[in-house]
Formats: structure tokens, C-alpha cells, sequence
């Protein structure tokens, strides 16, 4: 076994923050270990359940997972406003979410939604959503906030416009 002072500088950051998590670890408070956004050690209920390539998707789960007696499988509200997320794959595994708030991000696509069959209610306002094919065919879906996605087409907003009625807050403008 090689002395520390032989590791190269990155392999000491790693061995010090794994020897300060593992001194850590009788603290009271629960935290978790990262390092280039790999999780080196988390204790906290839940967190392991589920990984999304979106670091910003994955550390709002994490948060809402903490509530307690919820997993998973029961989580039904999610709220992510400003969490920088970009991407929502693997949100489906989220098949109980019923309340969805994704408001000022940079999310472009909503095809992820298309699996959750119980989702009643999005606000996704302030993204980059091009399509919202995906939230036409959501029979469940009651209720939609879509304001600051400019770039919609007009006729898939009329569209959920007919389903939602009042109950959508389209874009100021849309594109035809």
C-alpha cells in the first residue's frame, strides 16, 4: 500500500473526503459525499432508489424522497422550481406523481411525462418546451401551466386549450 504523499493530488482529494465522510458518519446530521458528481457516500433514506442522469432532477428527487414515509413508488408531488434541470429522463419511475412543478428550468422536452399515467397537474413555466404533444394524450392531466414557453405551436395549445379550458396558462405568444 502506497503513503499517502505518493497518491497523485486527485486520488488524495477522494481519500481525504472519504476519511471525513466516514468520520462524519455518528455526526447527527445527515448529509452525503460527491465527488465530479459521483455520490461517494449518502445516508439518507431513500437516496439510492433511483439515479437520473440530470444532476439537477436527481438532487430535487433526493430532497422530496427525505419527507418521511415516502419512496419512490408513493412520491406524488414534486416540486423542482429553479433546480437547473435539463433533462427528465427516467421520471417515469415516478409512476404515483399526480402534482408535477418543473417552473424555471431549461427543460426542452416533455416526452419523459408521457408514462405517468396519474399525473393531474404541471407548471413548466419558463422552459424551453417546444411540443407539448406529450400532455395532449394525458387523459389525467386537469391542469397546466405553460407561460414563458414561447415557442409552442398555436395548435397544440388550442388543442389542450379544449381539454383544460381555463385551467391552462398558456404562453403569451405561440408559433404557428
Amino acid at each position: 500500500m502506497r503513503k499517502i504523499q505518493e497518491l497523485p493530488a486527485r486520488h488524495k482529494s477522494a481519500f481525504v473526503i472519504i476519511i471525513i465522510a466516514l468520520f462524519c458518519s455518528s455526526c447527527s446530521q445527515r448529509f452525503a459525499v460527491t465527488l465530479n458528481d459521483q455520490t461517494l457516500y449518502d445516508p439518507r433514506v431513500n437516496a439510492g432508489e433511483q439515479r437520473f442522469a440530470d444532476a439537477g432532477l436527481q438532487g430535487c428527487v433526493n430532497f422530496a424522497l427525505q419527507q418521511p414515509d415516502t419512496t419512490v413508488e408513493t412520491l406524488k408531488v414534486l416540486a423542482c422550481p429553479g433546480w437547473e434541470i435539463e433533462e427528465l429522463d427516467g421520471i417515469a419511475a415516478l409512476a404515483a406523481l399526480q402534482f408535477l412543478d418543473l417552473s424555471d428550468n431549461r427543460i426542452s422536452s416533455l416526452a419523459p411525462l408521457q408514462p405517468l399515467r396519474n399525473l393531474s397537474s404541471v407548471s413548466i413555466l419558463n422552459n424551453r418546451v417546444t411540443d407539448i404533444a406529450p400532455l395532449l394524450s394525458m387523459v389525467t392531466l386537469t391542469s397546466a401551466t405553460l407561460t414563458g414557453n414561447d415557442n409552442i405551436q398555436c395548435a397544440q395549445l388550442d388543442v389542450l386549450s379544449s381539454k383544460l379550458g381555463q385551467n391552462l396558462r398558456r404562453p403569451a405568444n405561440c408559433r404557428d
